[in-house]
């Protein structure tokens, strides 16, 4: 469809007779107001647009609709009688016009133009679709990774609880505590593969959420050399490993960080023969501690040593090393270092001459370190025996935390939906209720409100237990009543650190 805009009736009766006979669809305006409202309500492909309207100048409309982003894709073919010179067509096209032309028209020459642009619309519309079916297909995998992700989530739970169970047994027995070890350590990494999966946008559009805590630096080095221990081994490496003392502590993410060395630690392995050396070292200048990770590999050039931080950017890319990855785990590991508050370098005096890559990062003061620590268990010592109510369609799920929780003293019932927790609220009147959100019938989120309009619900400690991301249940939480959100798979401790601060937290508001 074809909209033809002119006050000039026989102009407008000559040019439409013209693109009628060729077969378009043509309908018509004789103001910029009528012009602007057909294209909105019509939506045609092309607008032939006279320049001298009575109303609104023909390059104020034109930009009018190349200014709104429902009509921004409609063709303008500005035509004039009057504005006929070069700075003329200049400024219609710089007003958004797609084409410009001066009457009087010549009818080969107004068809053949109308066709050009018809031929441009119909390229870029067919662009349009790709891109609207991209986002839709992008928008599926993120739903599908989300469900996914929560999917997962929720059998990690109960074999979280299954392990802390464990542990309470296995404290003479230590094939037994190595097992609850190794279980815990994959549960941990498991369950941050699931985060993992929905950190695919976040990290293409520099979103990286930290989960700081106090880590031992040294702890924090060995761990990332286990977890590549595989791999090294693979390619013919033990590295040789000097380490600060266990009191050094970092503020951080210890997986986080682990992810970190890993990527360096790999990289090391696999750019250096079986007969080369890796060296780990970390050591501590001043508040800062400096970890290295050195090789005798391949080296780099001088002119791909300003590249190595670059997304997608590959340091050899040569078919030997055709499993080296999108070269994105450079880029990721100096990112996750800056938002630590630290700094990453690469080094190398060229191929064939090895290369290192250093991390520093801010260390915990040693004083700050240990009043922690003994206010953690001073804390844990000091824990007042709280009334809990596990509110969880899942059976496992309430039959190991409830151990557990009675195991640290606590007061225990549990609910196999919303219905009987509401029942339960006020024979049991919990200080702690840990509500399941994804119940089926009563979900958590309703049955939480309906918790709060009782007058035991009032001055509880409401808490999300979900298996969801954090970022989806939080907002419908905070509409619904909820203290706080706890994403499955949590351990008791987490579990009764977050209870702790939102019961503290109630308590002082209320004085």
């Amino acid at each position: 469809m074809i909209l033809n805009v002119d006050d000039d009736a026989a102009n407008l009766y000559t040019k439409s007779r013209i693109l009628k006979r060729a077969g378009y669809t043509v309908i018509e305006a004789s103001t910029g107001t009528d012009a602007l409202r057909l294209v909105r309500e019509t939506g045609p492909e092309l607008v032939l647009l006279d320049v001298k309207l009575p109303d609104i100048n023909g390059l104020n409309v034109c930009r009018k609709i190349k200014d709104d982003p429902l009509t921004s894709h409609t063709m303008v073919l500005q035509i004039s009688a009057s504005y006929t010179t070069t700075p003329d067509r200049v400024l219609g096209l710089e007003c958004g016009a797609d084409s410009y032309l001066t009457e009087p028209l010549e009818s080969t020459e107004l068809l053949a133009t109308v066709q050009a642009l018809l031929r441009l619309y119909k390229r870029e519309e067919e662009n349009r679709q790709l891109l609207a079916q991209l986002r839709e297909a992008d928008r599926q995998k993120d739903d599908f990774l989300a469900m996914l992700a929560h999917e997962l989530r929720n059998p990690l739970h109960p074999i979280r609880g299954a392990v802390e169970l464990l542990y309470l047994n296995a404290q003479r027995d230590p094939e037994l505590q190595l097992s609850c070890d190794v279980i815990d350590q994959q549960v941990n990494h498991l369950a941050r593969l699931i985060d993992d999966l929905l950190d695919v946008a976040r990290i293409t559009r520099d979103k990286i959420d930290l989960r700081k805590e106090k880590v031992s630096l040294s702890e924090t080095v060995k761990g990332a050399i286990e977890s590549s221990r595989a791999f090294l081994t693979a390619h013919g490496h033990t590295p040789i490993v000097t380490l600060p003392p266990a009191s050094v502590q970092l503020d951080g993410d210890p997986v986080r960080l682990r992810q970190v060395f890993v990527n360096l630690l790999n990289n090391a392995a696999k750019y250096t023969p079986k007969d080369g050396k890796i060296w780990v070292s970390a050591r501590v200048e001043g508040n800062c501690a400096i970890i290295s990770v050195k090789d005798s590999g391949i080296g780099i050039s001088s002119d791909k040593l300003p590249h190595l931080f670059e997304k997608f950017y590959q340091i050899d890319s040569s078919l030997e090393r055709s499993g080296s990855g999108l070269g994105l785990g450079l880029a990721l590991a100096r990112r996750l270092v800056e938002l630590h508050g630290g700094m990453m370098e690469g080094r190398s005096e060229g191929l064939g001459k090895g290369s290192e890559f250093i991390v520093s990062l801010p260390i915990l003061p040693a004083n700050e370190t240990a009043q922690a620590s003994q206010q953690t268990r001073g804390e844990l010592a000091d824990a007042v025996p709280w009334r809990i109510l596990i509110v969880d369609d899942g059976p496992r799920n309430r039959e190991m935390y409830s151990i557990l929780l009675r195991k640290r003293g606590h007061q225990v019932e549990t609910a196999p939906d919303g219905k009987t927790g509401l029942q339960m609220m006020e024979s049991f009147r919990p200080s702690v209720v840990l509500l399941d959100v994804g119940m089926p019938g009563l979900n958590g989120f309703d049955t939480c409100l309906r918790m709060r309009e009782l007058p035991s619900g009032k001055n509880s400690v409401i808490i999300a237990v979900t298996g969801w991301a954090k970022e989806e249940v939080q907002p419908r939480a905070d509409q619904s009543g909820f203290d706080g959100v706890l994403v499955k798979p949590a351990g008791v401790q987490t579990l009764l650190e977050l209870a702790g601060s939102l019961l503290e937290r109630k308590r002082m508001l209320n004085e």
